[in-house]
Order: structure tokens, then C-alpha cells, then sequence
């Protein structure tokens, strides 16, 4: 896929509603860190039914020696002092239909580390019910030989501050932090719920550099913070999409996200997508009562990411027993479907890359039946 000029909201601006919908769980997830992709996990996968075992090529993991780990980066005391009562989550391995995107960084020799109060991440602009619960959670991540790539992103910014919290419309208190650490760009954010008369901007702040001082200390010394060279790809373009395959088998016509007539600065993902060749699309749809615009389907392609697959299915989140067979795929290759009443998602490996597709319900009530059809076209294409 082509490249273009960034000139538009970001994609994780988008991508939260899609993690929102698909894991409001208060339940507390698996503790961690980036060194997961050493586990080993097995390479053999069998058929529904159990007729045919197939190996599968996973590729290999990250690298991640010498990495420091989430708890190491993200201490729970400093932690809690920003948000309380949060606890780590694995949002490439454990949550059901993953935004894909958030593979970029390990892929691209980074950390993604994230804390959260078991609710998933929902964007201001979407609606909830007065009794549900509301993300609260702490998100670090870090991008190596980040210099050129921070730079771009505060040319584009134009803030100018490293640091801040504040508070929104939407009772909540963010705290922001672009900053360097050694050759690395750091991007810790925080965001925790006003229930508490404690949580104002003026008493997060302290505790936010506190914690923001102890991550930028312990990348700095680290592989993370040392990696020499300019990283590659350094620009903050995004991926070129066309939503003819997935409308083909939507009841609702979507259109090509993140959303037009805005502008955010490219983020660490961005560049990490860029370096390793990913392609990321959203798809978006917009109530025409409201206003509001949701995620309706999602795209993602990672070269050499099959760990990423194989990762998911070592946590249980991928449906072993639901092979699809593809079309188009051969020998060390599979796809497995994953579906609840939310949503469906495919998640493909194909020659040691990874391709995962994520399609929801409310714009294709079939969506078993659907998001099979949107993967076969594509595979073909």
C-alpha cells in the first residue's frame, strides 16, 4: 500500500473506541512485559476435527535482551500515585480483537507497556451509560533511535510542552509526556477518572514527573535508549485504504478513517509502522442522528509478525478450533477466526507475516459469515 501525507486525526485516536468495544472487562488480566515473546509456545496446530496437525511458521519474537521490563518501567507505587488502582495488561496478546497497531513498537524494537483498571480504552467523543465503567489506566511507549521521529512530532505539534495534565469536558484528568531518553522518544500518558478530590491536574502533576523521571532513567541506560542510527523510516505518513472489499459484505457503509477535516501529530506508532512495513486501516461509520463516528472494521498487516499470532493463541485469545480455510494460503500457513457477540476477528499467518482483520457487529449482523468473505477477497487481491 501506498503512503500519504499525514494530515489527519491519528489512528489510535480511532482505535480506541475499537479496544473499547471489544474488552470492557473488569476482570484483571495477566500481568506482562516485553520480554513475552521468549516463551516458547507450540508450533503445531490442528485442524477442527483434529484430522490434520499442521506446523505452523511463527517466525521469531522481538529481541528484546537487555530490555528493562513493565513492572521495572512502570513501578506500581508511582503508578498508583497518578491512577490508582491499576494493574498490567498485555494489549497484544490478551485483548480479543486487538487493535493491531499496538504490535508496531515490539516489532519496530520497542516497548508498548500499559496499566489499566480492566476497562478498556474509550475516546471522549463516544458515548457511555451512566453506569458503566470508564477506563482509567497508564500507557508507555517507547521508540529506539527516536530523535528524528520525536522532533517530527513536535514540529507537527507545536505545543511546545514536554509535560502536562489537565483536565477535560469528560471529567477526566490526562496527563502527556513526549520526551527524550537517551536516543529514545518516550510517550507516557495517564488518565484517570475526577471521583476523587485528589484528582485535579494540580495534585497529578507531581506525582506524573515522578513517574515520567523514573521511566526516562531507566531507558536511557538500557538498549532502548542507546540504539544508534536514525531509525529508518522516520515519517509519520499513513497507510493508503480502500473500503470496497469490507463493504462488499457490510450492511453499513463505511468509509475510509481516521477521520478527514482533522489534524494530530504522528505518535510513536506511526513511525514504528513505518520502519517495519506494516499497513494499518480503520474503517469508520457515523450515526447520522448523533454524530458520533465508531470504528466499524479494522486492518492490519505486519511483515515477520506471526509471533504475534502466535502469542495470542498461547494466551487463549484466538479460537483454535475455528480454522478458516483460505484460499491462497499454503504450507506453514493458517487462519483461525475468533468471534463473541461484539465482534469477529481473522488472525492470518502467511510466509511468517501477520495479517489480522476485525469486523463488528453492528454493521454486519452476520459477522461470521461477513468477515470470512471480506478475508477471502483480500487474500485473492
Amino acid at each position: 500500500m501506498h503512503m500519504i501525507t499525514r494530515g489527519v486525526v491519528s489512528a489510535a485516536v480511532v482505535l480506541a473506541t475499537v479496544v473499547a468495544a471489544t474488552a470492557c472487562s473488569t476482570d484483571a488480566p495477566a500481568p506482562a512485559g516485553p520480554d513475552r515473546s521468549s516463551e516458547p509456545t507450540p508450533s503445531a496446530t490442528t485442524t477442527p476435527g483434529g484430522a490434520t496437525s499442521t506446523t505452523v511458521d511463527f517466525g521469531d519474537g522481538p529481541q528484546t535482551t537487555g530490555f528493562p521490563d513493565c513492572a521495572e518501567l512502570l513501578p506500581g507505587d508511582l503508578a498508583a500515585g497518578v491512577v490508582p488502582d491499576v494493574r498490567p495488561v498485555d494489549v497484544v496478546a490478551d485483548v480479543a480483537h486487538v487493535a493491531g497497531s499496538e504490535a508496531f513498537l515490539p516489532a519496530a524494537g520497542g516497548v508498548t507497556c500499559s496499566l489499566s483498571n480492566g476497562v478498556a480504552p474509550l475516546d471522549d467523543p463516544v458515548p457511555g451509560g451512566r453506569d458503566q465503567p470508564v477506563y482509567e489506566g497508564v500507557s508507555l511507549t517507547v521508540l529506539p533511535a527516536g530523535g528524528a521521529a520525536l522532533t517530527a512530532h513536535r514540529e507537527f505539534d507545536g505545543s511546545g510542552a514536554p509535560t502536562d495534565c489537565t483536565a477535560s469536558d469528560a471529567a477526566r484528568v490526562y496527563c502527556d509526556a513526549d520526551v527524550p531518553a537517551g536516543d529514545a522518544w518516550v510517550s507516557l500518558s495517564t488518565t484517570r477518572l475526577q471521583d476523587d478530590d485528589d484528582a485535579t491536574p494540580e495534585q497529578a502533576q507531581p506525582a506524573f514527573d515522578a513517574l515520567l523521571a523514573t521511566v526516562v532513567d531507566h531507558v536511557a541506560t538500557t538498549r532502548l535508549g542507546t540504539a544508534e542510527g536514525d531509525g529508518g523510516a522516520d515519517d509519520g505518513s499513513i497507510t493508503t485504504c480502500d473500503a470496497g472489499n469490507v463493504n462488499a459484505v457490510t450492511g453499513t457503509t463505511l468509509s475510509v478513517g481516521p477521520f478527514p477535516n482533522s489534524s494530530a501529530p504522528p505518535e510513536t506508532t506511526d513511525f514504528a509502522r513505518n520502519r517495519v512495513g506494516a499497513d494499518s486501516c480503520v474503517f469508520v461509520s457515523t450515526d447520522e442522528g448523533s454524530g458520533y463516528t465508531s470504528a466499524g472494521a479494522l486492518y492490519t498487516h505486519l511483515p515477520g509478525g506471526g509471533w504475534v499470532a502466535e502469542q495470542r493463541l498461547a494466551a487463549g485469545t484466538i479460537d483454535r478450533g475455528d480454522r478458516l480455510d483460505v484460499p491462497g494460503l499454503g504450507a506453514g500457513d493458517a487462519a483461525w477466526r475468533t468471534c463473541d457477540e461484539t465482534a469477529c476477528s481473522v488472525d492470518v499467518v502467511h510466509d511468517g507475516d501477520w495479517t489480522h482483520w476485525l469486523l463488528f457487529a453492528d454493521v454486519a449482523p452476520d459477522t461470521s459469515t461477513a468477515i470470512a468473505g471480506w478475508v477471502g477477497t483480500s487474500v485473492a487481491d
